[in-house]
């Protein structure tokens, strides 16, 4: 009997891989994503320290996705991220979580997703959105960026002009807070790129009840000559910005965002990002000039090792300082740092 029941165990545990098995290739999902370690030397005001960090290049991730293919010019798509740190193993914490639906009408989803700003402006970054990011880090700030409970709609591509929208529930709760609208249109013709975009957040004040709003524009642009394609982003920002419940702060001002990727031959490449902030108010904020200056070299499509270097330099002592990094939980905010790294895809 017992010989019996091992025998029923192994055959239905069989017939339950098997049937996985079936489905998976049925739905085509795809397991991907990216492994990114460096060794890393930051410095603050108060102190530096040499560590192994992650996520130079790209931030360090595991995805699942599937593309079914519907008929008539349909398919229906999902995605799930989990983000992790690769120096220590920790997390995972959300990335993107979608499920949508797209065909010849143009492209709908809902879940956790990147705001319509992010792949906008983020095109323009000659960093990609990395560790140093002075797109991310400087210009986005406390901007929306990716957000939960989203609805979002990108038109067909019609005379090389595409739109995106966005709709967030945010906390889902009656005075709205949290919630983000996000509008946007770009336009590719050959080597030129151009991008519009505006952000709208609804949040509550962390030190009252009182609901507030921000609002953020990014005009976004970029041009392939040869090997070179420089960059440009102009951002002004109004409103109230919170990272509930530590930080919030009233503010408004601009920035701007020059750098180029360049190609340089073979497996060699390089990028350079420079970002002048305006802060008009000058109070939890102030005048700040950043750069980053990179290089990669690829073994393969798929490995590639880096090296980059950036430095924040902001006027006087403000509440709330543009940080080089926002991995660093050390005493002070890094002002420079030094990275060598590697990266795999998969």
């Amino acid at each position: 009997m017992q010989l019996k029941a091992t025998g029923v165990a192994v055959l239905a545990a069989l017939s339950a891989m098997a049937i996985s098995a079936e489905q998976a290739a049925a739905s085509n999902v795809t397991i991907s994503g990216v492994i990114d370690v460096n060794v890393e030397r930051l410095s603050t005001p108060k102190e530096s320290v040499t560590r192994v960090s992650t996520g130079g290049l790209s931030n360090s991730r595991l995805e699942f996705s599937a593309v079914e293919d519907l008929g008539d010019g349909n398919q229906a798509f999902f995605l799930h991220q989990m983000q992790f740190a690769a120096d220590t193993g920790t997390g995972p914490t959300p990335r993107e979580t979608y499920v949508g639906m797209r065909g010849n009408w143009g492209q709908l989803a809902l879940g956790r997703q990147n705001t319509p700003s992010y792949w906008i402006v983020g095109y323009a970054d000659p960093s990609w959105s990395g560790d140093y990011s002075r797109v991310s880090n400087n210009q986005y700030f406390y901007a929306p960026w990716r957000e939960s409970n989203a609805i979002s709609y990108n038109t067909p591509v019609f005379n090389g002009f595409k739109g995106r929208f966005m709709y967030t529930t945010g906390q889902e709760t009656a005075d709205h807070n949290g919630r983000v609208v996000s509008t946007g249109v770009e336009y590719r013709s050959g080597p030129l790129y151009l991008g519009f975009v505006s952000d709208h957040k609804d949040i509550k004040n962390i030190a009252s009840p009182k609901m507030e709003s921000s609002r953020d524009n990014y005009v976004s642009a970029t041009y392939r000559l040869d090997s070179v394609e420089p960059t440009f982003i102009y951002h002004t920002y109004n409103g109230y910005y919170a990272y509930p419940p530590y930080v919030g702060f009233q503010t408004k001002g601009w920035d701007v965002q020059l750098g180029a990727r360049w190609k340089i031959g073979g497996p060699h490449g390089a990028y350079i990002s420079a970002v002048h902030r305006h802060d008009n108010v000058g109070k939890d904020l102030t005048d700040a000039d950043s750069f980053l200056v990179g290089y990669n070299y690829r073994f393969s499509k798929r490995t590639d090792a880096y090296i980059n270097y950036g430095r924040v330099l902001t006027k006087g002592n403000p509440k709330v300082p543009y940080p080089l990094t926002f991995n660093y939980s050390g005493s002070g905010n890094p002002e420079r740092g030094t990275q060598v790294g590697l990266r795999h895809s998969f």
